[in-house]
């Protein structure tokens, strides 16, 4: 058979041959084409004739369920054009079949296919492609037309789980390299076809404060939390209003060391357990395996701000000043310290060192490395340093 069947289940459910649409959701057709979602969802395995008649006249049938229900696969046979030779659909022992040695171009198996092998892959430029290449696949949920079918309802939410792992994956990813951009327009996309995730909307928020923005920052936050009331009548969960305090708290205004050390000192004397997001417990637990040597000396906070000569109509230059501090931090540092950017144009760093001298010595390598790989740009890096407990 030289036309690939093609078959779109996420977002509008289409079913073309050769590049020719051939589904269509007219009255007459539905129940035709609603056989053929069904044998597309249990593809893996033989369903009887006695389920497909249960689940296509669940309440009251035709007086010959049989025949009706071999008409509707004859229809749909000729539909797909499938001839005599290649069936798409078998039939044994009084059970229907999707044959599974003739090839179709499935959304959903190129979309998984991709989510897995990103999974097995440490190289975060490859995982990005295929992160990227899976979430382009997933334009809303599978077989929106007939979701809330107890048939379908499982694997809605499978395909709807996988996708929104994927999304969180390569946010992070993204997060690692400093590509905010990248997460806000990810994010944007995402939001309309999950409008009440949380997890998108944070990650926006906070990738918008960082390039700062604060004031679509806060646009987005009111609007969802507004959004939110409407629909469920309640607010945004606990966890996403802290999460999101330190852009509703927090103006255009430059941070000093002294301040940002009186906040954090403020948030370590809350008592009870620390209750935190998965993203942030997987995260806490990686840091804790590198934290062994840090643990040993003193620690210090340091905050690191960036000067550069880069207008406000040149904020690629600036980005890339900000890219190339950040890379001068991870590859400078110690494995166990920690490295966040706390501003549009700051780094907040926790570090470990003996005495003063040394981490000061850090800081001055970490500016000698910078103007050494950003010459040809005005840049200047000024740090305050503050030993935590002091």
């Amino acid at each position: 058979m030289s036309d690939i069947l093609t078959i779109k289940t996420l977002g509008k459910f289409s079913v073309s041959v050769g590049g020719v649409t051939v589904s269509d959701a007219s009255t007459r057709s539905y129940k035709m084409w609603k056989l053929f979602k069904y044998l597309v969802t249990n593809r893996h395995k033989m369903v009887t004739v006695d389920a497909l008649i249960e689940m296509l006249w669940p309440d009251s049938g035709p007086d010959n369920p049989q025949k009706s229900l071999y008409t509707l696969m004859s229809r749909l046979r000729k539909t797909i054009l499938s001839d005599s030779e290649n069936q798409y659909i078998l039939y044994r022992h009084d059970s229907y079949q999707w044959n599974p040695y003739l090839k179709v171009d499935l959304d959903i198996a190129d979309f998984e296919h991709l989510v897995k092998l990103a999974e097995g892959t440490r190289d975060d430029k490859e995982k990005i492609s295929l992160l990227e290449g899976a979430v382009n696949i997933y334009t809303g949920d599978y077989l929106g037309e007939v979701e809330y079918e107890i048939w379908v309802l499982p694997v809605t939410n499978y395909y709807k789980r996988l996708y929104l792992r994927a999304l969180n994956e390569l946010t992070s990813i993204y997060s690692r390299h400093g590509m905010q951009d990248e997460i806000i327009q990810l994010c944007s996309k995402a939001i309309e076809i999950e409008p009440f995730e949380e997890s998108l909307h944070e990650h926006a928020i906070h990738a918008l404060f960082i390039n700062g923005d604060i004031v679509a920052a806060k646009k987005l936050y009111n609007r969802f939390t507004e959004s939110v009331r409407k629909e469920f009548g309640a607010d945004p969960s606990e966890e996403f209003r802290i999460s999101c305090q330190s852009v509703l708290s927090t103006g255009n205004k430059q941070l000093n060391l002294a301040a940002i050390k009186r906040k954090l000192e403020g948030e370590s004397t809350r008592t009870g357990a620390y209750f935190c997001t998965a993203d942030i417990f997987n995260q806490f637990y990686a840091f804790d395996k590198r934290s062994d040597e840090r643990m040993k000396f003193p620690v210090f906070l340091a905050l690191i701000t960036l000067e550069t000569d880069a207008s406000d109509d040149d904020q690629k230059a600036f980005k890339n000043a900000m890219y190339t501090l950040r890379q001068c931090l991870i590859k400078t540092l110690r494995t166990g310290d920690v490295i966040s950017q706390y501003s549009k144009n700051q780094f907040l760093l926790m570090l470990s060192a003996r005495v003063t001298d040394e981490a000061k010595a850090a800081m001055v390598r970490v500016k000698r490395i910078f103007e050494e790989e950003s010459k040809g740009t005005f840049c200047k890096v000024h740090v305050h340093l503050s030993q935590i407990g002091k």
